[in-house]
């Protein structure tokens, strides 16, 4: 029982982390018109935090935004159970972009999607991904109360 114990305390559990790193290994399947292209392995870093998530160097947090010529919204959501990422971006009004995120907290199963739907030139495409895999924990920073 005292093993059990300490195997408890000494492996890092990112359910119970307010800030945390994360490499998530996993397959990547690409398409184009809906035709898949190729799959292949592959790696993604998150770093998550209460208010925002970086996937890859690119910070996401929920908000609306109008920049002119690109509009969009993204909706961040961390709680007890799973991580989510929706976010939505639309440029020159015919251009669009989507993404998902899903992370089970408590397998470490990451699930990602995203499309792009162009029609700018006047032909139409479609190009997307979607990544499956596992993720293990790097660091989490200590909480406020430990500091």
């Amino acid at each position: 029982m005292k093993k059990l114990l300490l195997i408890a305390l000494t492996i890092p559990n990112f359910v119970l982390a307010e800030d945390f790193k994360l490499v998530c290994e996993g397959e990547e399947s690409t398409f184009r018109n809906d035709v898949l292209e190729n799959t292949s392995k592959a790696t993604r870093t998150l770093q998550v935090k209460d208010d925002l998530i970086v996937i890859d160097a690119m910070t996401y947090k929920s908000k609306t935004f109008d920049y002119g010529a690109i509009k969009g919204s993204s909706k961040y959501v961390k709680d007890d159970t799973q991580i989510v990422l929706e976010t939505t971006q639309v440029s020159n009004e015919c251009d669009t972009a989507l993404m998902n995120v899903k992370l089970n907290r408590s397998s470490g199963m990451i699930e990602t999607a995203s499309k792009r739907i162009g029609a700018c030139d006047g032909s139409s495409f479609t190009t997307s991904s979607k990544f499956m895999g596992k993720c293990c924990l790097l660091y989490t920073s200590p909480s406020p109360r430990d500091r």
